[in-house]
């Protein structure tokens, strides 16, 4: 089913490829059998994208939240980003958690200060939990930007970035981000308004997917194979810089 629902191109591409060979054959013998089979893998294959079109899976609507943060992100637009955030989201990263709103005033404080030349997402892997309706998405953010200080205008140059986003379904279709996790990011690309809270690992159900090898076995930079108890990571304090 997943090559019909979410990548037909594979079907699509054998199925004109038939029809292409039922042509040939038609023009080689002139007997009219090879025209309908041309003519039924044709009719296959415009069923198959139109199926696909209308059909929208899960994880093609997680993707295309990733895509409209992407797009606000580059615009330095806050509130297009907490406009797909969960009420109870949280950033998660280790032993240290933000409340949702701490979460939210690290968002607008972060996008308020940079401002990116561009940013590219790739490696995109998502997988959802059908029965509980909560999903997850791994990726690496490739970006250039800029970030204003009280000293001016800083470039900070080029670099790659891995995160995990925790989702869960809000109401049938639409998915929101529930946790916000870095995988790997470079020294002082984020910077907190206050210190940061010891995590009481209340709410750590909402850390779904973290830890956990990306799809097809993949890892991102920074992640280590084996068991995701005992990691740590450094507290950190408003001002300090964040690495992995």
């Amino acid at each position: 089913m997943t090559y019909l629902l979410e990548d037909p191109t594979f079907l699509v591409g054998g199925l004109l490829l038939l029809a292409g060979v039922s042509l040939v054959a038609l023009r080689i013998t002139q007997q009219g059998k090879y025209l309908v089979r041309a003519g039924i893998a044709l009719g296959l294959a415009l069923a198959v994208v139109a199926v696909e079109w209308i059909w929208v899976t899960d994880n093609e609507r997680i993707e295309e939240v990733i895509y409209d943060l992407r797009r606000a992100v580059l615009a330095s637009d806050a509130e297009g980003v907490l406009a797909h955030l969960a009420p109870n989201v949280q950033y998660l990263r280790g032993n240290t958690a933000l409340s949702e709103e701490a979460t939210r005033a690290l968002i607008r404080l972060n996008l308020s200060n940079f401002h990116f030349d561009f940013l590219r997402i790739s490696d995109l892997h998502t997988s959802v939990m059908h029965q509980a309706r909560r999903g997850t998405a791994e990726f690496r953010v490739f970006a250039r930007g800029a970030q204003s200080s009280l000293s001016g205008v800083v470039d900070m140059g080029s670099g790659i970035t891995a995160w995990s986003l925790g989702f869960e379904e809000m109401k049938p279709g639409e998915w929101k981000v529930n946790r916000i996790s870095p995988i790997s990011i470079p020294r002082g690309i984020l910077a907190f308004p206050n210190e940061l809270p010891k995590s009481d690992h209340s709410r750590l159900g909402y850390n779904d997917g973290i830890h956990i090898l990306s799809p097809r076995g993949r890892m991102f930079p920074g992640q280590r194979r084996g068991s995701a108890e005992g990691r740590t990571f450094p507290e950190l304090s408003s001002g300090q810089a964040e690495t992995h």
